[in-house]
């Protein structure tokens, strides 16, 4: 769920005119844990986790995309239609994204092959969402998402092999349905889903967050950013309610180094917050890996919102481990059709009680941050030669690659003051590097949690090129600016601060951590 809308519809336009084929909430359902305090916590005190029971007159189906062919140190965004769906008209009550290896039906390790999005496109509009914490959703008793073989469902998706070997998986869609002949589909009432986005309507939604930035190691987007939106004619958190409504659901996400997303409505100058989606690890070690659960809402919250308030999203890092590069804070909504009561937040008290929607999943595991002996200690290496350039090629940096042996394996020197330039010489299209600092010596194995950009503040961007767009030709209403719809820096080159200090540089590469490299400066 790591992508805003607009670069679903991007990204679909691609694929315009080709046809798309039609292929009770139990309270005993929520553990007897009380809801631990919002933070980021650890596996000792998870939130309860609610098993959502199947909506009455509901069938389970398995739904498959693929067999889907990841090339080594694949990181695209890419679009393709769906033909695998229900047969006939009915209402979705539930949804639970997987991602599957061919070989043997096995989810694979985050730190090989992750997920880092699936969103579902009903009719050009983002419905269903995943990311690598793979949420459930699940509708309230009594609701659901309309479904008919007339509609166009597209999946945008974005996979990343952080391996050099390639890998086939399927992406999976577990949902439960209810046809539209079924006698307990007649008293359903229909939902729609309501993205919101700390970047709105951008195809790439990101945004870096430094190491240190904010207050008190923690780093709030875009209130401790003034310059957000800068130069854009909109506020893109926000979205002004466009008829009155019922909320009845909502969930967050964010990446590694992610605390939480927070959602608010504003009326007649008044503020208030309707739920905070917390991030709990489950990893005793923290914010610092996929090892995670989102929290969601329970069935009894619901909202009445009304025509002209203002819903808008805000996300929170923190900032002591490190820097946190290309992240996101998404919280999509379930929204009624018209009023369906609920509390109104301005003059009642919202049930904020907040429920994981499953356990710790094992792929999620990290396996990062043990000793590698393949990786040497550059602090125990001799200079390498004085070059001004390092090339990237075949996954490794040809000169000061800590998993090289012999002279190339040396760090490579530049004078103080002096610059030491990248060039990324595999696929430039397809293959994209970054050179990022990680703590010296930055030589243990790779995963999700390990390396971490904590060492010197340079990072490259993410060295390829890719698609760039107007947004304004394709959404009137939207701002007027060119923007890239992948994570490519639109180069292949970047040249290291010139004011670094003496002294020896480790960095890695955000898109295969497995990559380390390390330089001097003398």
């Amino acid at each position: 769920m790591r992508s805003g809308y607009l670069a679903i519809a991007v990204l679909a336009a691609f694929a315009a005119g080709v046809p798309v084929s039609a292929g009770a909430a139990d309270e005993a359902a929520v553990s007897m844990l009380a809801a631990a305090p919002p933070s980021a916590r650890g596996a000792v005190d998870a939130p309860p986790v609610y098993e959502a029971p199947r909506a009455p007159g509901a069938k389970t189906m398995l739904l498959k995309y693929g067999p889907m062919k990841i090339k080594p140190g694949q990181n695209l965004i890419a679009v393709d239609l769906l033909k695998e769906r229900p047969a006939v008209d009915g209402w979705i009550t539930g949804f639970r994204p997987g991602m599957i290896r061919v070989k043997d039906s096995t989810s694979p390790p985050v730190g090989q092959i992750h997920l880092h999005h699936a969103v579902w496109l009903v009719d050009w509009v983002p419905t269903f969402a995943s990311g690598e914490e793979k949420t459930y959703i699940s509708a309230p008793p009594g609701y659901a998402w309309r479904y008919t073989t007339r509609q166009h469902w597209l999946l945008n998706h974005m996979i990343h092999n952080l391996t050099p070997t390639p890998e086939q998986v399927y992406l999976t869609m577990e949902i439960d349905f209810i046809p539209a002949d079924a006698p307990e589909a007649a008293n359903i009432k229909e939902v729609t889903t309501r993205w919101m986005d700390v970047q709105g309507l951008k195809p790439y939604p990101v945004f870096d967050v430094r190491r240190g930035a904010g207050k008190g190691g923690r780093y709030v987007y875009p209130d401790d950013d003034p310059n957000a939106y800068k130069g854009h004619p909109r506020i893109r958190n926000r979205w002004v309610v466009d008829r009155d409504a019922t909320l009845v659901g909502t969930i967050g996400h964010v990446h590694p180094g992610g605390l939480y997303t927070d959602l608010w409505l504003e009326r007649g100058g008044r503020k208030v917050n309707l739920f905070r989606s917390n991030a709990h690890y489950f990893d005793p070690a923290g914010p610092i890996s996929w090892d995670v659960g989102m929290t969601v809402t329970r069935p009894e919250w619901k909202v009445a919102v009304q025509k002209g308030d203002v819903l808008s999203v805000t996300t929170t890092y923190e900032t002591k481990r490190g820097a946190w590069y290309e992240v996101m804070g998404i919280m999509p909504v379930a929204i009624t059709k018209g009023p369906d009561g609920g509390v109104d937040p301005f003059t009642g008290q919202v049930d904020k009680r907040e429920v994981l929607s499953h356990g710790r999943l094992p792929e999620n595991i990290d396996s990062g941050g043990k000793p590698n002996p393949g990786l040497s200690n550059p602090l125990r290496l001799r200079d390498g030669p004085y070059i001004d350039r390092v090339v990237i090629k075949n996954f490794s940096f040809r000169q000061g690659d800590l998993s090289r042996s012999g002279r190339s394996g040396l760090p490579p020197v530049v004078p103080r003051g002096r610059s030491l330039t990248f060039v990324n010489r595999d696929p430039e299209l397809t293959v994209f590097h970054t050179i990022t600092g990680c703590r010296t010596p930055c030589n243990r194995s790779a995963g999700i949690g390990f390396p971490l950009a904590d060492g010197a503040p340079f990072d490259s961007g993410e060295l390829g090129f890719g698609p760039v767009v107007n947004l304004r030709t394709l959404v009137p209403d939207t701002d007027d600016e060119r923007v890239p719809i992948t994570a490519a820096a639109q180069r292949t080159t970047w040249r290291t601060p010139t004011n670094l200090k003496r002294g020896t540089y480790t960095y890695f590469c955000r898109v295969h951590p497995f990559m380390r490299g390390a330089f001097r400066v003398k």
